[in-house]
């Protein structure tokens, strides 16, 4: 697929995705180094072929400004032509790259990210197959299991104790009292999800399942309404992805995946102000409206959703946002129709959040990497038989931005 907007003339070309673990005995700038050079590697390329950048850099050392993608010069042995720095990660940094590219600013850029050494054993949810009353329970509801980055230090949050859940809750109750969605319904959605997760070896919940809707209803209550099997994880690893043009992809390693579309939409900055339903639950329509309209395509054009589901709801909230179905039907719309591989709209094929990973700044680039994968039919357990359109998305309500991509393969 191919066509006269600048972003068809770019392509991914490489992907990786390191280990996955609750804890990984390494650093985070090591693991994401590792992660870029596997893309390079997928993609047929070199360490020094790379004259662009977008990933934070984690340090240590560096600079003290954020994010720091230019501390990545040094390491990758050249001058950088181009460094994206204003949101180095997922689709926003794919999109970012991908603009430059087509500008004539660099030729191989690198968007990657991760943590490795950041977390605690007990800092993370959802493990295991827990249910009210089972062993070990207690331990994911303590202070000390909320990751540091689920409670920034800004005004009005770190003063209350807030965390990214509740923030996402404030939603999600809203649309609870005015629509009452099937609690079942929502339920089998997570643990659709998580067994993706189950049935990948490469996830951090591999083999933990299968689930069913009543474990995650029995699950305990962490920010109401989502239960601690509603919530993503929290874990270590990286993710990479290397784009350049669709000229040069064409002799490189792999099929190349082109950008068929994309777009971010910004409401307000994440997490200083609660948000409100009326004004985020709709959140990333005009960005998918402008996407299909680049690729000249439709939702209901797309073979697999690899969505950023860091709850639940937020994933009904997508495909409502998307006009599959109407507000306030998500969930009966996604129980009719299926969100399993062998479903009408598969959703998170390794597991996603849910049940994959989550490893922060490199989260969003995960959902990228699945696509990716889906394209070339090299997904595993979860491959979307004659996947040829793929869409990703990134943020959601509770942080009051969302994005949107959508991906083809040749």
């Amino acid at each position: 697929m191919s066509g006269s907007h600048p972003l068809h003339r770019v392509a991914i070309v490489g992907v990786a995705a390191t280990e996955m673990a609750r804890r990984l005995d390494t650093t985070s700038a090591e693991v994401s180094l590792r992660a870029a050079l596997a893309a390079l590697d997928d993609a047929g390329l070199e360490a020094t072929d790379v004259d662009g950048v977008a990933a934070r850099w984690p340090g240590p050392g560096g600079a003290v400004f954020q994010p720091g993608s230019a501390d990545w010069a040094e390491v990758f042995g050249r001058p950088l032509r181009w460094v994206g720095d204003t949101y180095p990660q997922g689709v926003p940094g794919a999109l970012d790259a991908a603009a430059a590219i087509a500008a004539g600013q660099c030729r191989v850029a690198v968007v990657f990210g991760g943590q490795a050494g950041v977390l605690g054993g007990a800092a993370v949810a959802g493990y295991t197959r827990q249910s009210a009353g089972q062993e070990g329970s207690d331990q994911v509801l303590g202070a000390a299991a909320v990751a540091g980055y689920t409670r920034p230090d800004n005004e009005f949050v770190a003063c209350w104790g807030s965390l990214t859940a509740a923030q996402f809750a404030l939603v999600a109750q809203v649309y609870r009292h005015r629509f009452a969605p099937d609690p079942e319904r929502m339920a089998a959605i997570a643990a659709t999800i998580r067994n993706a997760g189950h049935a990948n070896p490469a996830a951090v919940m591999a083999g933990r399942g299968p689930y069913t809707a009543d474990d995650v209803l029995a699950s305990p209550l962490v920010a109401e309404p989502f239960r601690l099997l509603d919530l993503c994880l929290a874990t270590e690893g990286a993710a990479a992805m290397v784009l350049t043009t669709a000229e040069r992809a064409r002799d490189l390693r792999r099929p190349p995946v082109t950008i068929l579309g994309g777009g971010s939409e910004w409401h307000r900055q994440q997490y200083v102000n609660p948000p409100r339903y009326d004004e985020v639950w709709g959140l990333g329509a005009d960005a998918a409206h402008r996407a299909f309209e680049a690729a000249g395509l439709g939702p209901q054009d797309v073979d697999v959703f690899e969505l950023y589901d860091i709850n639940t709801y937020e994933v009904v909230r997508q495909f409502e946002m998307l006009g599959l179905c109407a507000e306030g039907e998500g969930a009966d719309y996604l129980g009719e129709v299926g969100i399993g591989a062998g479903g009408r709209h598969p959703i998170n094929t390794d597991g996603g959040l849910l049940g994959y990973s989550h490893i922060g700044w490199g989260g969003p680039t995960l959902k990228i990497v699945e696509a990716v994968r889906q394209l070339r039919g090299t997904a595993g357990p979860g491959q979307v038989p004659d996947a040829e359109v793929a869409l990703v998305t990134g943020a959601g309500s509770g942080a009051q931005y969302h994005n949107v991509m959508v991906l083809g393969g040749v």
